[in-house]
């Protein structure tokens, strides 16, 4: 069966958002990236995808579950709002390089963690995002260079996250894509005391000392996806994600480990 130049970048783009939006929803529990992950490519304007992967329960945790990822996209020339999982984006600038506009996320929290810390609740944070993704005629070869900060607006941890991160897309063989990404977050004092800190309360309660970190950079992230289509419509993808929590977050005792693996599955529909 012949498929079409196009049809072919649609798919592999199908398949490459729903990996990518696996690797946030397998994040469940630490911040959540501050800007979009999708690659755009003009005549693609819906898709869905869904992934089932697994990573640690919270940040800092040490045991893992697992998490299924929905995805969804929707495109108006330039302009597209994309589901990632938890993660929210809405591109406004109609430019074909530039993307600029508002983010959120659902930002899980932490329950019945090994240790006896306090409960978490789940938050809602709120914010925006700009990338710069440079173009080819190959949607497979590609680099995107992106930042953005979001804000709690649900009184959970008060704070800020800020995000910055560099994916690059290449050509794997005639139809497939493969993506390598490196990217790092900076937390707010508030937010950093909310996920990492040990109060007097849990102190006493689990008998460690009392610890209060202060803003500074979070986590570093190296990831590697692949993806591949398998007709006109559908494709699957595989991705590995590597985080390590850096400074006070690596400090803490609140954290059981600093090295956090996610990894999953995802397939998708374009129409």
């Amino acid at each position: 069966m012949s498929i079409s130049h196009n049809r072919r970048e649609a798919c592999a783009t199908c398949s490459v958002i729903g990996g990518l939006a696996l690797a946030a929803a397998l994040c469940l529990t630490r911040a959540a990236h501050a800007e979009g992950n999708g690659i755009e490519i003009p005549g693609f304007p819906q898709f869905f995808a869904l992934g089932i992967g697994a990573g640690p329960r919270y940040a800092g945790a040490d045991d893992n579950t697992w998490a299924i990822a929905p995805a969804g996209r929707l495109n108006f020339g330039e302009r597209y709002a994309s589901l990632e999982a938890n993660y929210l984006s809405i591109n406004l600038l109609d430019h074909p390089n530039w993307r600029i506009g508002p983010a959120g996320i659902l930002r899980f929290g932490r329950s019945d963690a090994e240790s006896g810390l306090s409960d978490i609740s789940m938050s809602l944070d709120l914010g925006g995002f700009v990338a710069f993704e440079t173009s080819s005629d190959d949607p497979r070869n590609r680099w995107r260079f992106a930042g953005g900060i979001l804000q709690d607006v649900t009184g959970v941890h008060d704070g800020h996250v800020a995000d910055v991160s560099i994916r690059r897309w290449l050509p794997a063989g005639r139809y497939g894509a493969l993506g390598l990404g490196l990217a790092a977050s900076w937390g707010s004092g508030q937010y950093m005391n909310t996920y990492f800190g040990v109060d007097a309360t849990d102190a006493a309660l689990i008998g460690i000392g009392e610890f209060l970190p202060g803003s500074g950079w979070r986590d570093i992230r190296a990831s590697i996806y692949f993806v591949q289509p398998v007709s006109t419509e559908w494709a699957v993808g595989a991705g590995l994600l590597y985080s390590r929590l850096i400074d006070d977050a690596a400090n803490s005792p609140a954290t059981e480990s600093a090295g956090q693996l996610f990894f999953g599955i995802g397939v998708a529909r374009a129409w």
